[in-house]
């Protein structure tokens, strides 16, 4: 996609299915200077690049490429990790991960890599073929069937699937998400599988393991800092793992 306004427009205003008409309809700007915008016959206050960036629900990092390319300021920081203005944020995901031990937690990135994690997290992680991998999924590729480690590979395949492909639409990370999807897809044990239905999950999709002599199962739940103005805190979310039955948590709680 090239990165001029126009394009950047055009580009979400058909990810989010919006004809001009209605971008027009719920921006306020009309559809002629929406047209005029796209084919870069006019040239967008910083005002209306914010506006359609707040309608089209596009991501920080978009916004600020959609800025940039007509000459304005980012509206949006992206500080190192480790800058001390962030101190506060990565404080509260310690706590987080802390406070949820000794059942596991773990902090994910944008393109899905494991970027930090609580000591029940990294027991766990012992047990998974990563292979040199921070990447769950690279767990999931490289699982043997023979002997597999995840029991209902086929649910977990699937779901994360699915996963992958909307958050690289809603995101815009199109390049790596989809080349992880993309690897993923192409494992055999996915070929003719109904990659839709989840219809026999119950209310909720487990991960059932085999970690030694143990058969656990977990569900999960994410959380994220919904109000971070800083890109790369917005896009780091905590992944925390519930115990589904006394087995589970009998395990992780004999890790105290």
């Amino acid at each position: 996609m090239s990165t001029s306004f126009g394009n950047i427009i055009k580009h979400w205003r058909n990810i989010r299915r919006f004809s001009q008409l209605a971008l027009s309809a719920e921006s306020g700007l009309s559809s002629r200077h929406i047209s005029f915008l796209e084919t870069g016959r006019s040239r967008p206050s910083r005002g209306s690049v914010l506006t359609l960036a707040r309608v089209l629900d596009m991501p920080k990092h978009v916004v600020n490429d959609a800025l940039l390319a007509v000459g304005f300021s980012p509206e949006y920081l992206a500080l190192d990790i480790g800058d001390v203005d962030l101190a506060p944020m990565m404080d509260a995901m310690t706590t987080i991960l802390e406070n949820h031990a000794p059942m596991p937690a773990i902090i994910i990135n944008s393109a899905w890599q494991i970027v930090g994690g609580n000591t029940s997290a990294m027991h766990l992680m012992q047990f998974l073929p990563m292979h040199g991998s921070m990447s769950v999924v690279d767990a999931l590729i490289n699982d043997d069937p023979e002997t597999p480690i995840f029991l209902n590979w086929d649910e977990i395949a699937a779901w994360t699937l699915l996963r992958l492909q909307v958050e690289s639409v809603r995101t815009g990370r199109q390049g790596p998400l989809m080349e992880v999807y993309n690897r993923l897809i192409a494992d055999p044990r996915l070929a003719n599988k109904d990659l839709a239905s989840f219809s026999d999950s119950g209310p909720y999709l487990t991960l059932q393991a085999r970690v030694g002599e143990h058969t656990l199962s977990l569900f999960t739940m994410l959380a994220e800092f919904t109000t971070a103005q800083d890109i790369n805190m917005s896009e780091r979310r905590v992944e925390l793992f519930f115990p589904e039955n006394a087995e589970t948590e009998a395990y992780f709680m004999a890790l105290r």
